[in-house]
Order: C-alpha cells, then sequence, then structure tokens
C-alpha cells in the first residue's frame, strides 16, 4: 500500500470506530409531557368541574451516587434469660432413725399356753371297746368289698371302638368259608396334585391316593383258586377304611365277602394293565400312576425272580433257592 494515499482512503482503517458511529447518539428529551389532565381527555362525558391539580412531570430513573448510601446505626440487643421454673414444695413427715432401728433391736414376746399343766382325760374301758369294735367293722366291710368286686368280670373295652372302627358289615367276612367272594386291596398311588384350567384361570386340583380293587368268583373247599386272573379289578379312590364296603358294593345281592388281609402271591402289575388298557375314562393322573405302578411292580418282580431262583448245576434245572 502506498504511503501517498490519506488515512481515510486507507481499507485497513474502514473499522475503526465503527461501534460508535454506528450506536445512536443519546439526546435528552426535548420536553416532558404533561399528563394531568389525560383522564379528562379521555372520558369528556365524565369530565367534572374539580381544581385541576398542579402539573407534574415524570421523573425516569437516574444513577446513584456515593451520597445516596447511609449507613446504618448498629443496635445491640440485650438477650433476656429464661425465668427458672418454680418447683413445687415437697414436705416430707419426719423420720425418727434412732426410734426405727431400737424397735427393731427388740425381741417379739409370744404368749404360748402351758399345755403340759393341763392333765389329759384318761379313756374308759368302755370308750375303749367301742373304738376297737369300729375299727374291725370298718375292715371287715373293706374285705366284703374287695371280695365282692374280684368275682364281677372285668370290663374291657370293644377292639373296635379303641381303634374308632365302624362295625363290620355282617355280609364281610372275618375268615374264608366255601361260597365266599375274594377280595384283595392295594394302594396304586398316594395323593397327588395336576394342574387344571378353569374359567376363572388355572388352579391346582389335589385327588387323594387311588386303590386297586380285586374280586375272585367263590370255589369249593379244597379247591385252589386261580388268583392271577381277577374277575373284577377296579381303580377307586375310596379311603382305607372304606375299601371293604366298597368291594362289597361290586358283588351280587345277598353274596358274602371274604377279603385277604396279607395278600400273596397275586400279579398285581396284571391287574393294573387290566384296568388300564380298558378303562377308557382315566385321567392323565391316573394314567401316569398306573404306569408308575405296573414298572415299580414288574422291577420287583424281577429283583424277587433273580435273587430266589437259581441253576442247581449247569444244564440242570432252575429251582427255588433254600433260605433260612
Amino acid at each position: 500500500m502506498s504511503a501517498d494515499l490519506p488515512d481515510d482512503d486507507d481499507p485497513t482503517r474502514a473499522l475503526d470506530d465503527f461501534v460508535r458511529r454506528m450506536r445512536p447518539t443519546m439526546r435528552p428529551p426535548t420536553e416532558v409531557p404533561d399528563l394531568s389532565d389525560l383522564k379528562a381527555k379521555l372520558n369528556p362525558q365524565h369530565h367534572s368541574a374539580a381544581p385541576r391539580a398542579r402539573p407534574s412531570a415524570l421523573r425516569g430513573p437516574r444513577p446513584w451516587v456515593n451520597d445516596d448510601v447511609v449507613d446504618i446505626t448498629e443496635v445491640q440487643l440485650q438477650r433476656v434469660a429464661p425465668a427458672a421454673p418454680e418447683l413445687p414444695e415437697l414436705h416430707l413427715p419426719t423420720v425418727d432413725l434412732d426410734a426405727e432401728a431400737a424397735a427393731l433391736s427388740f425381741t417379739p414376746e409370744l404368749d404360748l399356753h402351758n399345755l403340759a399343766s393341763r392333765p389329759l382325760p384318761a379313756p374308759s374301758v368302755v370308750e375303749l371297746e367301742d373304738t376297737v369294735r369300729q375299727a374291725s367293722d370298718f375292715a371287715h366291710s373293706q374285705w366284703d368289698i374287695d371280695d365282692q368286686a374280684a368275682a364281677v368280670p372285668v370290663w374291657q373295652p370293644d377292639a373296635d371302638t379303641l381303634h374308632h372302627k365302624r362295625p363290620r358289615h355282617p355280609r364281610i367276612l372275618s375268615s374264608w368259608q366255601p361260597g365266599a367272594w375274594i377280595g384283595a386291596v392295594r394302594e396304586v398311588f398316594d395323593s397327588t396334585t395336576e394342574f387344571i384350567n378353569t374359567p376363572s384361570g388355572p388352579a391346582v386340583e389335589t385327588y387323594p391316593p387311588h386303590r386297586l380293587l380285586l374280586l375272585w368268583t367263590p370255589h369249593a373247599e379244597g379247591e385252589p383258586p386261580l388268583m392271577r386272573w381277577p374277575q373284577v379289578a377296579h381303580l377307586s379312590a375310596v379311603p382305607e377304611d372304606d375299601a371293604s364296603e366298597a368291594l362289597l358294593a361290586l358283588l351280587p345281592d345277598k353274596a358274602l365277602l371274604w377279603v385277604q388281609s396279607n395278600p400273596a402271591g397275586i400279579d398285581w402289575a396284571l391287574a393294573a394293565d387290566l384296568v388300564l388298557h380298558h378303562e377308557p375314562e382315566l385321567r392323565d393322573f391316573q394314567l401316569n400312576g398306573l404306569r408308575a405302578f405296573i414298572d415299580a411292580q414288574r422291577q420287583a418282580d424281577f429283583a424277587l425272580l433273580n435273587d430266589q431262583y437259581a441253576q442247581a448245576e449247569p444244564g440242570g434245572a432252575v429251582v427255588l433257592k433254600i433260605t433260612d
């Protein structure tokens, strides 16, 4: 850039003092407007003849100066201590400790009658004989009561009453006799639960234990019963105490029944298979219980077969082991 050019034409100084030149110059107001009769000018119909107020000028804010700040003298307030609470006066009775100690040192005096000074009356012979006679009569009466009690049979409670059992049905026999049906009962599975769908949502249903009820036809005396194939096989949730009557309900009228207490030689897995294959309305928990019972019974039978039978010699017959 040439040095002969004036400063006004120097482009490097074009923005010098730009802010001051662009800011408008603050000019003081020429005259403050008079607004004292503004209400009368806006509402001339409500204008009254009241005296006109002295005109006043609106003043805008002005900057504060140091002289506007006034120091306030610090006032010290004296703190008043709270009044102490007044305690009520207590009037306790006067205790003479010396008198109390002296009273405790005294030994109490007891006025006992002199019994030894009074002689006891001597009983007469008649009184002694009467006393002995009364004692003898009382002893004889007690012996008589014992003899009478020994002569009466001692009462014994009924066995069914002790075990809270109901009386046996007259058609249910306590021992087998010719012409009686033979029954057997075996629990298949214990109480179980099942999830079911109800109108209000899923729910848990609990079922009681189930038992197999088996019946065999009567046989004559001396004729061996055929215990492998039962005449009737039924799966029921009847309680144990009611199983005999449930078997009796499956028999014809007036038929006699004998229920085996410790049944042996019964193929329970076969009986469960009969119910499993011929009962179409079994539920899932019943099907699962029967299948688990059959598997457990087959395993028990296989263990018995393996432990109780053996071949005496190679090529010989399989015989039952002799056990002590």
